[in-house]
């Protein structure tokens, strides 16, 4: 059975409920962490602190966290709805690329001149980084420039039966940029093709809020999978391909055995094993090759915890990648980010330690 170790940790400035770990992304660029307070922090786990703390530009708790396939940007959105596009550095450092602090009243149809009636409760940036997605309040769902000199404006706005959400609770783009999916607090979820504009299915698995939607990457092993947690406690596993191609929109798999609301869903390397994280507390690898799917490790902390990231390395996994070694395929080492502010990193037993591979 495959093991993970809890290798080292970042812990918060001083304890506190606003130095929760409530977004986290483990990029080639860097690790970073949003939190309740609003700070945007660049953890640096080779001196094992926080690099940089960016805390002038939110002032309420990060709840979107995004980033681009080449990992240059990030996009942060925050609970008064503040949106904020960010930029690498040459030295590891994040930049404020444009901020929009509202796109409440931003022009986006189907009527010309049209507002977007709402704030942004949540957000997520194109894998291209030229555009956004965002919505709020009556799951109004719209997408927007992305480019720093057009920050939120030239919005458009994606149809659906609103009757059946009342907001929207995550947002998602596959990595391919031509699918966007949104969970909502009916445990609904939409998806959309971006090159049409039209919803392409309406997935109804579940029965309470939608907390993380989450696709797995392309062109591996275990691609094609799109994943979503709820707070009934269970992840339901979809088949993508049957979904664009209209055959299907019922779950292929649910996995069941948190025991609170699944807060993060995360597939590494191969796409075989997924990482999911819980109000429970414990965090789980699941092994999407065994029938039924199994979990095949678990891991216990002292609060919930709200995201979990795989090292960018342990996402290069191919079709190829098949045999005893698949399961090492699906990533060396993992980050999770907690209620009580740490993030603590966890290697696969076996593997060395982390001088020659963190980022």
């Amino acid at each position: 059975m495959l093991q993970y170790l809890e290798e080292c940790e970042i812990a918060p400035p001083s304890v506190g409920e606003e130095h929760a770990v409530w977004q986290l992304v483990w990029t080639k660029r860097g690790i970073v962490a949003g939190r309740a307070s609003g700070a945007v922090d660049v953890l640096d786990f080779d001196k094992l602190e926080t690099k940089q703390s960016c805390t002038e530009e939110h002032s309420l708790g990060i709840v979107s966290l995004s980033r681009s396939a080449d990992d240059r940007y990030l996009l942060t959105n925050s609970m008064d709805g503040a949106i904020t596009l960010w930029q690498w550095t040459e030295d590891g450092r994040l930049e404020k690329a444009a901020q929009r602090a509202s796109i409440k009243g931003v022009p986006c149809g189907p009527e010309p001149n049209e507002p977007y009636p709402v704030q942004a409760w949540v957000s997520a940036l194109h894998p291209d980084a030229h555009v956004f997605a965002a919505s709020g309040e009556s799951a109004c769902v719209a997408l927007f420039s992305a480019h720093p000199d057009t920050f939120g404006e030239q919005g458009q706005r994606l149809s659906f039966d609103t009757s059946q959400a009342s907001y929207a609770t995550c947002l998602a783009f596959n990595y391919e940029g031509d699918l966007l999916a949104m969970g909502t607090n009916t445990g609904v979820v939409f998806i959309w093709d971006i090159h049409t504009g039209k919803q392409v299915a309406c997935l109804t698995e579940h029965a309470q809020p939608v907390r993380t939607v989450t696709f797995a990457r392309p062109n591996v092993s275990y691609s094609d999978h799109m994943f979503v947690g709820s707070d009934d406690r269970t992840i339901t596993v979809h088949d993508v391909q049957a979904i664009r191609s209209h055959v299907s929109e019922t779950a292929v798999a649910a996995l069941q055995g948190h025991r609170g609301w699944v807060l993060d869903v995360q597939a590494g390397g191969n796409g075989r094993v997924i990482a999911s994280t819980c109000s429970d507390h414990v965090v789980r690898l699941w092994d999407l090759g065994t029938s039924p799917i199994e979990c095949i490790m678990t891991q216990t902390q002292k609060t919930p915890i709200w995201g979990v990231a795989w090292h960018p390395d342990s996402m290069e996994g191919t079709r190829e990648d098949m045999g005893s070694s698949t399961l090492m395929a699906a990533g060396h080492r993992f980050i999770t980010g907690s209620d009580d502010g740490h993030v603590r990193m966890y290697r696969s037993a076996g593997t060395g330690t982390r001088a020659d591979e963190v980022v």
